[in-house]
């Protein structure tokens, strides 16, 4: 250990693991709290507990099949449910979709917070077909609001919406998080390597 700074990039990689680990644990520990506390949000929602603004039914028409259709009637629907502060990693909502919808957007609410904030929103993931996914990233939240379309005029149907609160931070990391994890100590010892090639000028003192 005497020359560790001979090897650089394989202590730049030990940290990385090391912070990684670390917070591994911490994201468990948080999980594990909320737990005890009750407030961890893993559940199916009802959807009659659904609150529902701008979005009325649609009455099977000949190009509409049977179903529990709805219809924008402006261009800002809403879809909220109050979540009484869970603690949220992911949000779920299976939804089919007759046209074009637009930005699927997610708004959450914390539990100090009077009303919503544009910069608390989460653009969708569709992770498969009528599957939209919010990351929260951890989040305590009072209730959640979803922007399904963004035009009027869109029908629609709802048919899922789960909540998760499994730990953000997995001991194997997901391709994303594996490239940031064998690219930034790279970077960070090139960095580190350019600025210790710096001569600063000394400044000497006058007596």
């Amino acid at each position: 250990m005497k020359n560790w700074y001979k090897r650089p990039l394989w202590m730049a990689y030990l940290l990385a693991v090391a912070i990684w680990i670390a917070l591994f644990i911490a994201s468990s520990l948080q999980v594990v709290w909320y737990t005890m506390q009750g407030a961890i949000g893993n559940q199916l929602v009802p959807l009659e507990e659904l609150q529902l603004i701008s979005l009325v039914e649609q009455k099977p028409i000949q190009e509409i099949g049977q179903g529990n259709w709805l219809v924008s009637s402006d261009s800002d629907p809403q879809i909220r449910w109050y979540c009484g502060g869970k603690y949220l990693d992911t949000v779920e909502l299976k939804m089919k979709t007759l046209w074009p919808t637009g930005a699927v957007v997610l708004y959450y609410r914390t539990p100090e917070q009077p009303d919503f904030l544009p910069r608390q929103m989460v653009y969708a993931q569709i992770t498969e077909q009528e599957t939209y996914r919010f990351d929260l990233g951890g989040k305590v939240v009072e209730e959640i609001r979803i922007d399904p379309a963004s035009n009027g005029g869109v029908i629609l149907e709802l048919e899922q919406l789960r909540l998760s609160a499994g730990s953000e931070w997995k001991i194997l990391p997901n391709f994303q998080q594996a490239a940031l994890l064998l690219g930034i100590p790279p970077i960070t010892v090139a960095i580190w390597k350019v600025f210790r090639g710096i001569k600063f000028p000394k400044n000497k003192l006058k007596e």
